[in-house]
């Protein structure tokens, strides 16, 4: 009956033939192995040198141009920089502006200001100025008064009847003798009157106030006209229901005659 092989193990067999030990020796690389090194350093460093000229672009735009994008299979060209040699003793120094500086001029103070006591505000004081001449003051119309005749009840001089009432005063003068207005104002009656009055003129001088001029034997002025006070307007004559040279003055306060001496 054939033998049948055992499985699962296997028996060890002698085996007269020797043994032969793997020799150590060392690895020298070949020459397509030596090359593929030394490709392989050269791209590191064309790495590194992509990666400093990236920053650098990175840090000054101006530098690297948008036609010269830098790729990391292509090494960049970087521009030559000086070389610069200093001894190992030697010291640098940096040229700067000379910085210099001055004392401030010395503050002026001002002499302390005694303290003066707020006064009281004091009530403003109007300075009257001087007086306008007033309405009512009027001048003598002529250089010399002389009354003949006063305002108030008399004898008629032409009828001698009694109880006449005499609404001015008669000042006595030559024929021709110079009449003046007695105050400043507008004439508004020069002409013949047709109440004995003869030749009159009426002069208005505002509120009220007028003065009338009559028996004149000459008139110097004429309607509207403005006069001063103390102006000649006319002459003393005997015009109208006169017995001789004289002049018939008035004073009319809203048209009332009152009495001249209180005027003049």
């Amino acid at each position: 009956m054939p033998s049948q092989p055992q499985h699962g193990r296997r028996r060890a067999t002698p085996s007269s033939a020797p043994v032969k030990r793997r020799r150590e020796t060392a690895f020298l690389p070949s020459p397509l192995q030596d090359r593929g090194h030394r490709f392989g350093a050269a791209a590191a460093v064309t790495g590194l040198i992509a990666m400093s000229v990236l920053s650098a672009a990175q840090a000054d735009p101006g530098r690297v141009g948008t036609d010269q994008a830098l790729s990391p299979a292509v090494p960049a060209t970087v521009s030559a920089q000086p070389v610069i040699n200093a001894e190992a003793g030697a010291s640098l120094t940096f040229d700067r502006p000379v910085v210099g500086s001055k004392a401030a001029p010395p503050a002026t103070v001002a002499p302390p200001v005694a303290a003066v006591a707020p006064q009281k505000a004091k009530a403003a004081v109007q300075v009257p100025s001087a007086p306008a001449e007033a309405s009512t003051a009027l001048k003598a119309p002529m250089a010399s008064i002389n009354v003949s005749s006063p305002f108030g009840l008399r004898v008629n001089p032409l009828t001698g009847s009694t109880g006449e009432w005499h609404t001015g005063i008669d000042l006595t003068g030559a024929c021709s003798t110079p009449v003046f207005a007695a105050g400043a104002g507008t004439v508004v009656e020069a002409g013949w009157s047709q109440y004995g009055g003869g030749n009159r003129i009426v002069i208005d001088h505002g509120n009220g106030l007028k003065t009338t001029y009559n028996h004149l034997a000459s008139i110097g002025v004429a309607m509207g006209q403005a006069v001063a006070s103390g102006a000649q307007i006319a002459g003393v004559g005997t015009t109208g229901n006169s017995t001789g040279c004289h002049l018939h003055f008035e004073v009319m306060v809203n048209d009332k005659t009152v009495d001249p001496a209180s005027f003049i």
